[in-house]
């Protein structure tokens, strides 16, 4: 998440180190500690390191950084947000204009561009896992109607023009036991956009590339809200899937 940091907070980090290396004589002299000039040199780098690391470095629950960042609230929007946690919701595909399209060719009729407009987008329970530090940002997903699980491999936090936080990622998903119409692993992105006067709700779009030689690559939209923050032990995201899928539909 170094990414959100503004230019004033690592500027303001990086003038304490060169302050701390340049006037070491003066902070001899005012506090009485010795600090020769060949130890700062060597060990004032290591040392930021390794504080760094160490504060900004885990994304557990116990996270010493998001300790701080439950006392004081007010750094998820001046400084980057905590977002760690399981996320529920659902994407809404247009897997059914695809299909309709698919059905049409098939019979050989046509479709006017007003029915695929008309279509209804097919939903599907979707759980999010976030985890998140200073040095990086992992994004996992299980989806409870194809049973798939997707594991993020870039993804890049982001501010727009309002200054609301957007995670742009690129993923793989692999489908156990795929149909006709789909693949055992594919690839796929998406944006997912957190609005800082509410960390706890998501929106966002998803493009695939799921079988795209023959046009069922699909896209979509994601809604999510945050439950929990951090994951059950033992508990697959996929089990969370299912769990949601059967809250909305009442089965």
């Amino acid at each position: 998440m170094y990414k959100l940091l503004p230019w004033r907070c690592s500027g303001s980090v990086l003038a304490v180190v060169v302050a701390l290396a340049v006037y070491a004589d003066e902070f001899e002299v005012l506090t009485d500690i010795v600090l020769p000039n060949h130890l700062v040199v060597r060990y004032l780098p290591l040392i930021l390191i390794t504080v760094l690391v160490v504060i900004f470095g885990p994304t557990g629950r116990w996270a010493p950084w998001r300790w701080i960042w439950r006392l004081l609230p007010f750094l998820n929007r001046f400084v980057f947000p905590d977002l760690n946690g399981v996320w529920l919701g659902d994407t809404r595909s247009n897997w059914p204009t695809i299909k309709k399209m698919l059905d049409a060719a098939q019979a050989d009729h046509g479709i006017t561009q007003s029915e695929l407009y008309a279509t209804p987008e097919q939903a599907d329970a979707l759980a999010v896992e976030i985890k998140a530090s200073l040095f990086k940002v992992q994004i996992t997903a299980g989806l409870s109607n194809t049973n798939g699980r997707s594991h993020s491999f870039i993804v890049r936090p982001r501010k727009d023009a309002q200054g609301n936080v957007h995670l742009t990622y690129v993923y793989a998903q692999d489908t156990p036991n795929p149909v006709s119409t789909d693949v055992e692993t594919h690839l796929g992105a998406a944006d997912l956009e957190f609005e800082l006067d509410d960390l706890e709700g998501a929106e966002g779009v998803y493009w695939t590339r799921r079988n795209w030689k023959t046009g069922f690559n699909t896209a979509g939209r994601l809604e999510l809200r945050r439950i929990k923050a951090h994951k059950d032990k033992g508990k697959s995201l996929r089990e969370y899937a299912a769990e949601e899928r059967e809250r909305i539909t009442g089965s």
